[in-house]
């Protein structure tokens, strides 16, 4: 691959303080160079792996020896792209001015080492669920109304099978999710999520799953829930980048048919960025 050209960043912008929210930004910009990299690491084997195991046809091995050089081509460009950008070379000379004025000694890693690293605060990828509320009915509704505790347990009992990497709770001692039913004889009980984490990431996850389209729905809501564990690593269904520009990850879910590895179609949970949704 051909030196990617650097860009310096003004003086000005290495010597001023970064507040809390920027120092988060450019963790994710680091996060995604990092995994960028990684991958580039897996070219050459992509490229050979087809022919390491018999091809049906010629026509076939050829099929896919041009398809993986498409991607590999198309994953060289993105990290191109991501390392030129002027607030990547800002984010890379701070660190580096950072280091060198610091009086610990800083080891420098690998490419292979530490995969999945960025931790922006809390956004893990095991994650903790609490069905709160479930035992009061709302008091804003009758109060005849009442929930199927049994129908909650066997909903939770399946999701914590299908998502074992999951804690589903039933418990309310949740620090990071909970999803709280409100039942209504008129409407049925409806579920809506909170959560007591004050970042913007978490915020924004809320918003997204409270706005679903089946609020009456637990174990759509629980399935929709599960599919955020891996929001450090998921890329955009359409623009295939696991930052936008304004460096958030894809917070948008979509349950879709995708055609999987196997030739068939399935329902799965399809991550987005807001701007690409």
């Amino acid at each position: 691959m051909a030196a990617v050209p650097a860009v310096s960043a003004p003086a000005s912008m290495l010597d001023s303080q970064w507040n809390e929210a920027q120092i988060e930004s450019a963790l994710a910009r680091l996060q995604e160079m990092h995994a960028q990299l990684r991958l580039l690491r897996d070219a050459v084997p992509r490229l050979i792996d087809p022919m390491l195991v018999q091809q049906p046809s010629p026509e076939d091995l050829y099929s896919t020896f041009a398809t993986n050089v498409t991607t590999i081509k198309s994953d060289v460009k993105d990290f191109s792209i991501t390392f030129q950008n002027s607030e990547s070379q800002e984010i890379l000379q701070k660190a580096e001015k950072s280091r060198a004025e610091s009086k610990e000694d800083i080891p420098s890693w690998r490419v292979t080492e530490h995969e999945g690293w960025l931790d922006v605060r809390g956004v893990d990828t095991s994650m903790d669920i609490a069905m709160g509320g479930m035992n009061g009915a709302d008091p804003d509704a009758d109060q005849e109304a009442s929930i199927d505790l049994d129908y909650l347990r066997a909903a939770t009992e399946r999701s914590q099978k299908a998502n074992p990497s999951v804690d589903f709770s039933l418990d309310e001692k949740s620090n990071m999710i909970k999803v709280e039913c409100k039942p209504s004889p008129r409407q049925g009980s409806v579920y809506t999520v909170t959560t007591s984490e004050k970042t913007n990431t978490h915020a924004a996850i809320v918003k997204a799953i409270n706005a679903r389209t089946k609020p009456k729905n637990l174990e759509h809501l629980l399935e929709m829930l599960a599919s955020y564990t891996d929001i450090r690593s998921r890329r955009c269904s359409k623009c295939q980048r696991l930052l936008d520009p304004n460096a958030q990850f894809p917070i948008v879910r979509s349950k879709k048919k995708t055609k999987q590895s196997d030739g068939h179609y399935r329902l799965a949970w399809e991550a987005y960025h807001t701007s690409c949704n």
